[in-house]
């Protein structure tokens, strides 16, 4: 594993030379990815049987808004390797450090991947797709001798950084894209959406977000009306929904308990006359329409709102939510930075316990079953209005808080000269993790 040492004191350096949102445009990091694909198969296939590369060990990670290359080389063909990777895949910087381009090594290579992996480096801060991502890219890195060891404990660190910082902080929490927050206010104005008929109109760049959130969330029921049929069933097949033209949304409205809008019309696709036939044909089991217009300019009548049996919500009260889950995602970005410096030193400084991070994802796992369960049991006989949102971001703050200081202490076991051993077997019997896979809440 490369340490932060000079190079005549390590057998391999680290290197990742990238170009990501912060340097270049959409069109130069697609040119990057292709370039990075070819380097990758010619690592893969010229070098194979021949004689030794410049590089020991690659993985590329190419997303919709970086392209990196991480490199193992011998320090003795460092600047070989970094001409090379340069020349192969940034074509369009003048030099290795050029203004599209970035280097780094060892170090500070594992803390960025780290950043990139816990979502601290996104255009969204705190996006949890970039984790899965990283994880892929390291699970099964490219060769020249057949074994990646040390890019694959690269990945393993990035990913206990970034499973840390969900566990620890509050960073990735709240919704920060239209479609998840659109169903979050979905969700609060009707509560369990499952059984319900869920009607997207529009199947653009906004209602595709929409459609994805809906089904990253499993709704039972959706519909995706849009002018286009090709495009409408384009996403409904990947969401597993049903696709209608726009002259059946009449009656869709009539089963509908949720409809979001996000056409590119210039006039209404909902008008009040619309809404006021759907209505009179609704039965009385259907409940509540709540309508969210996403749209600009609106999809939706406005005078649609005064209608009895409707909830009308627009982009703006939308955006006024995302704010909100932005501000509150910034606001723990402080503390997820404390929680990667706190892993990746602890991997360059300390031998690494195994053991104790088992257990403490052990101990992480049961109390927040149990929190879930207490805060479940609670909101289910609460009466009043209460922001359930609020209260899982409280009891998740009060649990961090108790449980900072012995995290810190299991995590520096290891240097208590014969108490290791002890120790974690105190806290494994006294919170009963003999078997972590079944924590069982308190009657």
């Amino acid at each position: 594993m490369p340490k932060p040492t000079p190079a005549s004191e390590t057998s391999t350096t680290l290197l990742v030379l990238g170009a990501s949102h912060h340097t270049s445009s959409v069109d130069r990091l697609g040119s990057f990815a292709r370039g990075a694909e070819r380097l990758r198969r010619r690592f893969e296939d010229s070098w194979e049987g021949g004689s030794e590369p410049p590089i020991r060990e690659m993985t590329v990670l190419a997303t919709c808004n970086r392209v990196e290359i991480y490199a193992v080389v011998d320090p003795t063909h460092e600047d070989t390797a970094a001409h090379l990777i340069a020349g192969e895949v940034f074509v369009h910087a003048e030099s290795v450090c050029s203004d599209v381009s970035y280097q780094l090594r060892d170090a500070d290579a594992i803390r960025h991947l780290a950043r990139v992996a816990a979502g601290l480096d996104s255009v969204v801060v705190g996006e949890h797709q970039i984790s899965g991502q990283v994880a892929r890219a390291f699970v099964k890195p490219s060769s020249w001798n057949g074994e990646a060891s040390v890019l694959r404990d690269v990945g393993r660190i990035a990913a206990r950084a970034s499973g840390r910082v969900r566990q620890e902080t509050e960073l990735g929490r709240h919704s920060a894209s239209l479609g998840t927050v659109a169903l979050d206010l979905a969700t609060d104005e009707l509560g369990d959406l499952e059984g319900g008929s869920i009607v997207v109109v529009g199947a653009g760049k906004v209602g595709s977000l929409v459609c994805s959130a809906l089904g990253r969330a499993h709704a039972s029921k959706i519909t995706v009306v849009n002018r286009s049929a090709d495009r409408a069933h384009k996403i409904a097949v990947e969401i597993g929904a049903e696709t209608a033209a726009l002259d059946q949304l009449p009656t869709l409205l009539e089963d509908a308990s949720v409809v979001i809008t996000a056409t590119t019309s210039d006039e209404p696709t909902i008008d009040e006359a619309t809404v006021r036939q759907s209505l009179a044909e609704r039965a009385n089991t259907v409940g509540p329409l709540l309508i969210i217009d996403l749209a600009i300019p609106r999809d939706v009548d406005p005078a649609v709102a005064e209608l009895e049996g409707i909830r009308l919500l627009t982009l703006d009260d939308v955006k006024s939510r995302l704010d909100r889950h932005m501000s509150l995602r910034l606001g723990e970005v402080g503390p997820a930075e404390a929680v990667v410096d706190n892993v990746v030193d602890t991997h360059l400084h300390s031998p690494e316990s195994t053991e104790v991070e088992a257990l403490i994802t052990q101990l992480r796992r049961t109390t927040e079953q149990i929190r879930d369960y207490e805060v479940g049991r609670w909101l289910g006989s609460f009466d009043g209005a209460v922001n359930q949102e609020d209260v899982d971001r409280l009891t998740r703050s009060i649990v961090n808080k108790l449980f900072h200081t012995p995290m810190l202490r299991l995590r520096g076991a290891e240097e208590l000269n014969g108490r290791h051993t002890q120790l974690l077997s105190a806290v494994s019997e006294l919170f009963d993790l003999s078997d972590p896979a079944e924590p069982t809440p308190p009657e």
